[in-house]
């Protein structure tokens, strides 16, 4: 099975709500020659929170936690899993 190669750059911004953190993560998914991956699957883990790359392979997520994992998937390729 095919690894799946990804350059992640993952910008955390923190929301100013009291009692109610959520965290936008926003990143870019390439491959490993630095090309963009459009359509890769991004999921915060143990959650039915979820987002698809764009055709540039930028994606916007919300998290509850910054523990949370995201959950990088392609067709064809092994999941990946990314500590926030």
């Amino acid at each position: 099975m095919k690894k799946l190669l990804l350059t992640l750059s993952v910008l955390l911004f923190l929301s100013c709500c009291p009692g109610f953190s959520q965290i936008e993560i926003t990143g870019k998914v390439t491959d490993s020659k630095g090309g963009n991956l459009p359509g890769v699957n991004v999921l915060v883990k143990n959650s039915t929170t979820g987002s698809i790359t764009d055709q540039d392979g930028r994606y916007s997520i919300t998290a509850s936690s910054d523990q949370s994992v995201l959950v990088f998937s392609f067709i064809g390729f092994a999941s990946q899993e990314i500590p926030v």
